[in-house]
């Protein structure tokens, strides 16, 4: 008997992995399909959720935080060791001078075009495209921020990677989505192109006092430069690196006491009599100074973040058991 249209094995996989997806994302996140697709399958928008208080009721609001999906699924591809190895900061060298091997990660390989690869570069570092790899023998969605791995992992490893016509991904396997740990680090993607954009304007800003020192409308401009960017709503996210954090505490002590001390100076009780302004300044450029070195640190270290390499497994800080085992009871294994 003659046969009638079919789908395919792979068109079969693909749609449960999509169901595998949206079953591990939290509910109150919105993924939409992002057609036509052209090296994108999804559009993520993050959503926290509200009780309800004076301004309103109880339900989810948006974060204003987007990222991209790329989502491939399979049914028999079972993750193997990877070996981890110390390497100079590639953002110093043109060569990677590798050193000894510090341990290894369970990762997926997954194959992409050079096509993809390359949309996912001109898409800059501040758009967060996730690879997302639903594996459906063990029903778990690990993912890898592609941006960050092209920048990283395949320009300083090949003279090249255009050159060839597909390059491996490597997916650690610990990045699971179900996982608080694999959430945390989608919230961290989701805050890239706030994070770019206020370590621009903490640039800005640091200039611009520099410019005003000893001028009577310093500390003026210092308040109004503090409540501006005291009003980011990342501030108080725990989740964040520690520093993001403490400069935060710091920004906001300084907007309730009008003073800032400074880090690199002894006690200023110990400065000649009539030198207070000088230290307010100093103390207030200071604090600064290092609102403007967090956009460095991004590019040295945070950018390394849940990356399969050797930096990105110790700054981010593999999930604990406990994190496993709620991944687990999240799949019903």
């Amino acid at each position: 008997m003659a046969r009638g249209k079919m789908q395919s094995e792979q068109q079969v996989t693909d749609e449960e992995g999509q169901r595998l997806l949206r079953s591990v994302l939290p509910s109150h996140w919105r993924l939409r399909d992002y057609r036509p697709d052209f090296g994108l399958d999804f559009a993520l928008e993050l959503f926290q959720t509200r009780s309800p208080d004076a301004d309103g009721p109880a339900g989810a609001e948006t974060l204003g935080e987007h990222l991209f999906i790329q989502l491939k699924s399979f049914r028999s591809r079972a993750p193997a060791a990877f070996a981890l190895n110390e390497r100079t900061n590639v953002q110093k060298t043109e060569r990677v001078v590798g050193g000894g091997e510090a341990g290894t990660l369970d990762t997926y390989r997954y194959p992409l075009e050079r096509e993809e690869l390359v949309t996912v570069e001109r898409m800059g570092l501040g758009t967060p495209v996730l690879l997302v790899v639903a594996d459906l023998a063990s029903m778990r969605c690990s993912f890898v921020c592609l941006n960050d791995y092209i920048d990283r992992i395949l320009i300083p490893l090949h003279a090249d990677y255009r050159s060839a016509g597909r390059r491996t991904v490597h997916v650690p396997v610990h990045n699971d989505l179900s996982s608080s740990y694999g959430r945390r680090a989608v919230g961290w993607y989701g805050k890239r192109a706030k994070l770019i954009a206020a370590f621009q304007r903490f640039h800005y800003q640091l200039i611009e006092l520099e410019y005003a020192r000893s001028r009577d409308d310093f500390m003026t401009l210092a308040q109004t430069f503090a409540a501006k960017i005291s009003a980011y709503d990342f501030w108080d996210d725990a989740n964040l690196p520690v520093p993001l954090i403490d400069e935060g505490a710091a920004l906001r002590r300084f907007i309730a006491t009008g003073s800032a001390p400074s880090r690199q100076d002894g006690d200023p009780t110990e400065l000649p009599i009539g030198h207070e302004r000088v230290v307010l300044e100093e103390g207030v450029l200071d604090m600064w100074r290092r609102l403007a070195l967090l956009g460095r640190t991004l590019e040295d270290v945070w950018q390394e973040w849940y990356l399969p390499t050797a930096l990105g497994q110790m700054v981010s800080k593999p999930p604990s058991a406990t994190d496993v085992v709620a991944a687990d009871v999240g799949r019903g294994t």
